[in-house]
């Protein structure tokens, strides 16, 4: 149960409201209590919870909710569930409910009926199992409301409460009729009421019960008007009996609990000097001595586990109403400790300080109170409340980030940059780029990127707020052309590193390692990477440490360095888990988990899977599903392909449509190899055929390698058309060319099938034994792709002792001899020596884009080769077609299209 509902003090009497609230909540899925402030709502459903016979997903205490703050960041928030960007919060919410027996808690909805009631609808809506218990001062009216009236106490039972709350003050309390019958009397004067009862009982500290009687009879009045400003006659009760209270207290307490007033929740004890502020001049009543006598008064909680104190909902109000003014100056107060505490956290949120994240999380509630305060209507009187606001959603940018809760950050900085529109001020650079980073990480990308080009494009914004604008849009680029990202990101680093902003350069050299990575440019990625080393080095951030080693697993996993793959994989993991942020760990895991499931550990990589799937559904992030899975699609076509390949086109598609061109490829490549191991190669060629363009689009060399490697062996099982072989010999040399050493062995083996199919028996025992001692040197089993391409019963057709010694002379072949055999190995050409028939995939296709007009540097970078190769294979076409010009080329293309 969460903490604010259950109490330690011994609950009192609600036997019939506790039965009650039990059988409604069995039959009704919305049941509501209903009943004045301090009634003893909240406390009555801490009491019922453990008798409704369902697990308790979370108390959502709404009394902090200010008008127009987000409800559902809230609620998500009490229920321990963060932000998913992929996802609106009803649907989020119903994905981790799920459909089980539960129950959901809104406490104080009374002053937020409306978002209340649309959200009680949409849970209920998305969730049918869930039951919701909430208290209120008035009805949500929705549809299927039960409702359960929460009165005062029967005198004999506010009697008790009140003699047992008096004597945990004043334990010398003496027992008797006399003392039971003052009780009574104090019971009825306070109408039963819970709060006002226990604020009362406060006194017995230092007070005769005569005296609390004597003093209440002067100063309430029950009857006299049934209703004052819309306040029932309870409402009334309770207020003159803070007045009361907060009356025996002294000018400097009192002043104190009107400025403790302000705080919309929790706060810790730096909040509440803070916001209390020092003494005045001849008043020696320190902070610290004026909160212990406002705890003695019962008029403020202090929280023990969690350090804090709490101002219940009912005081804050009375205090407020009492002291307008010092509100004001309390809310000044409060503004300047807040933006000195975020300007203070900046540095190390760049570090991603997991001490400073915690205290933010301690204080969350003053930095909300703040903020909420900036962004209404009385926060547009030229004080600098705005721009002290504006300043503290820069400062605190990350931690809403790391803290995955991006949704809440997106709607402060557009609340904030509203307001200051309204007020005709143009919002700073660095609001704007807040604005744009929570955008981005909330999942709106078109805003946020919007944002970004703006501020990438501005001429007056610093450099290093126009290097962080830069970073978001080759980032989102990048997944979908990293050829078109790598000047952006390379820009932004140099940029960055002029400014100094080191967590600038960091995340720019990181992307850029990463568009070379895709890119097949392996040294250039490390070399990005041990370029932001130093850097990194001083900021010690554990998100930006798990993309280092994020990065050198996948470059470890592409080159068949599998040790290095999982050391380096599993060391990111760890450290993106520990700060709790989802995209570096599915970064850092992915490798791992591809490396596995070649090494033919299977069990080990679907129980990984698993894990991440319970951090990402934990902690959403953007991207992190599409790689989740990718994940799980290379898990299944490892262990089981032939069911997976609708399961896997489904994800094509949905990453396609999402910008996400990268995981469309490699997951169109793995479909390719599950429909080829159904026995369905049509469908496998027009998977890898959607595949390799979709890698090409985005200059993914190694997606496109094996999705041509999976398109080889659907065209030779289907015997029409092309040269398999060819393109298969093609595929070996680009893949050694680029070091990709698991996609050689797999080539090997695909060669090593097609030239046994072309009857040179021998060459290809050779190649599939060259193949599999390079397996085993790596560690890895044979790949799906490869499944069925060798013909175990045209291998015996050659003779033993021949056969044996090409294996034998197979096996001793490291893979660069490999690699030179097969190319000598490969045999009469099937192509003819001219004419159209004799030019190569490749060759088409540079015949293709000359005819477009290309240029041999265009047409490098779409074929991802050298701008030398693209000359190499246009002297080629000129002599086999026998042309002389591009012009005459490109008109015998035209004629063939």
């Amino acid at each position: 149960m969460t903490e604010g509902v259950r109490s330690p003090t011994a609950f009192v009497g609600r036997a019939a409201e506790l039965t009650e609230l039990a059988r409604l909540a069995g039959a009704e899925r919305l049941v509501t209590l209903l009943g004045p402030g301090g009634g003893g709502k909240t406390r009555l459903v801490g009491e019922a919870l453990p008798a409704l016979g369902a697990p308790v997903v979370g108390v959502a205490e709404l009394a902090a909710c200010a008008p127009g703050e987000d409800l559902w960041s809230v609620v998500l928030d009490a229920c321990g569930i963060r932000d998913d960007p992929a996802l609106a919060p009803p649907e989020r919410f119903a994905r981790r409910v799920g459909d089980v027996e539960s129950v959901l808690v809104l406490d104080n909805c009374e002053h937020v009926r409306d978002r209340a009631a649309q959200a009680v609808v949409e849970l209920l809506r998305g969730c049918p199992r869930l039951r919701v218990v909430v208290t209120s001062r008035v009805s949500l009216g929705v549809p299927g409301e039960a409702t359960l009236a929460v009165e005062g106490l029967p005198e004999d039972d506010a009697a008790v409460l009140f003699l047992d709350r008096a004597r945990r003050a004043q334990p010398a309390l003496p027992a008797g009729a006399d003392t039971d019958r003052v009780a009574r009397r104090i019971a009825h004067a306070l109408d039963g009421l819970p709060l006002a009862l226990e604020l009362a009982a406060a006194r017995a500290r230092g007070l005769p019960l005569a005296a609390i009687e004597d003093g209440m009879a002067d100063r309430l009045t029950f009857v006299s008007t049934r209703s004052v400003a819309g306040r029932d006659v309870r409402h009334r009760s309770l207020a003159s009996c803070l007045t009361w209270s907060t009356d025996l207290l002294g000018e400097r307490a009192r002043t104190a609990l009107g400025a403790l007033a302000v705080v919309e929740g929790r706060c810790s004890l730096a909040a509440a000097e803070a916001v209390i502020g020092p003494p005045e001049l001849g008043d020696g009543a320190g902070a610290v001595a004026v909160l212990e006598e406002l705890v003695d008064h019962s008029l403020v909680r202090f929280l023990p586990d969690d350090a804090a104190y709490l101002v219940l909902e009912t005081v804050r109000e009375h205090a407020r109403e009492s002291a307008p003014d010092e509100a004001r100056r309390a809310h000044g107060r409060l503004a300047r400790w807040v933006a000195d505490l975020a300007s203070t956290a900046r540095p190390a949120l760049e570090h991603a300080d997991l001490a400073v994240l915690d205290r933010l999380d301690h204080d969350a509630a003053a930095v909300r109170t703040v903020l909420a305060r900036a962004c209404a209507s009385d926060g547009l009187a030229a004080d600098g409340t705005l721009e002290v606001a504006a300043d503290v959603v820069a400062d605190l940018a990350f931690w809403w980030s790391l803290r995955g809760r991006c949704r809440e950050g997106l709607d402060v900085a557009a609340r904030l940059t509203a307001a200051l529109a309204a007020r005709g001020a143009r919002p700073g650079a660095r609001l704007r780029w807040a604005h744009a980073f929570q955008a981005v990480y909330a999942g709106d990308l078109g805003g946020g990127l919007a944002l970004a080009a703006q501020l990438a494009e501005e001429p007056d914004a610093a450099d290093d707020v126009r290097a962080r604008a830069m970073i978001l849009l080759g980032m989102a680029q990048a997944f979908d052309d990293p050829d078109a990202a790598a000047p952006v990101v390379g820009a932004a680093a140099e940029l960055a590193a002029r400014a100094g902003d080191r967590w600038a350069e960091v995340e720019a050299l990181q992307v850029l390692a990463y568009t070379h990575l895709w890119r097949g440019d392996h040294a250039a990625a490390v070399a990005c990477a041990d370029a932001a080393l130093p850097s990194l080095e001083q900021l010690g951030h554990h998100q930006l440490r798990a993309w280092d080693a994020a990065i050198r697993a996948e470059d470890a996993r592409l080159r068949g360095n599998g040790p290095a793959a999982l050391r380096h994989g599993q060391a990111g993991w760890a450290l993106a888990v520990e700060v709790g942020e989802p995209v570096s760990a599915a970064g850092a895991l992915a490798p791992v988990i591809r490396t596995l499931c070649r090494a033919g550990r299977g069990p080990e990589a679907a129980e990984l899977t698993s894990r991440l799937a319970a951090f990402l559904d934990e902690h959403p992030g953007l991207g992190a599903t599409e790689f989740l899975e990718l994940c799980r699609a290379h898990v299944t076509v490892w262990a089981d392909p032939e069911p997976a390949g609708d399961a896997i086109a489904a994800l094509v598609e949905a990453a396609a449509l999402g910008g996400m061109t990268l995981v469309a490829a490699e997951a169109g490549g793995l479909e390719a190899c599950a429909r080829l191991v159904a026995g369905d190669p049509q469908r496998a060629l027009a998977a890898a055929e959607r595949a390799r363009e979709q890698a090409r689009s985005a200059g993914a060399l190694d997606a496109l390698q094996a999705a041509g490697l999976a398109r080889c062996v659907a065209l030779h099982r289907l015997g029409t058309g092309g040269d398999p072989l060819a393109d298969a010999h093609e595929v070996l040399a680009t893949a050694h060319g680029a070091g990709y050493l698991p996609l050689v062995v797999d080539a090997l083996d695909v060669v090593a099938g097609l030239v046994l199919d072309a009857g040179r028996t021998e060459a290809a025992v050779r190649l599939a034994a060259a193949a599999a001692a390079a397996r085993e040197r790596l560690g890895f089993v044979p790949a799906p792709v490869t499944r069925g391409v060798i013909d175990a019963a045209a291998v015996e057709t050659l003779d033993a002792a021949a056969r044996d010694r090409a294996h034998v002379e197979g096996a001793s072949l490291d893979l660069d001899a490999a690699v030179a055999y097969a190319r000598r190995a490969r045999g009469p050409r099937r192509r003819p020596a001219s004419g159209w028939e004799s030019l190569t995939p490749t060759e088409r296709d540079v015949v293709e884009l000359a005819a477009r007009g290309l240029r041999n540097q265009a047409i490098a970078d779409q074929l991802l080769i050298g701008t030398g190769t693209v000359r190499t294979h246009l002297r080629r076409i000129f002599a086999k077609l026998d042309v002389t010009s591009r012009a005459e080329l490109a008109a015998r293309g035209a004629a063939r299209s």
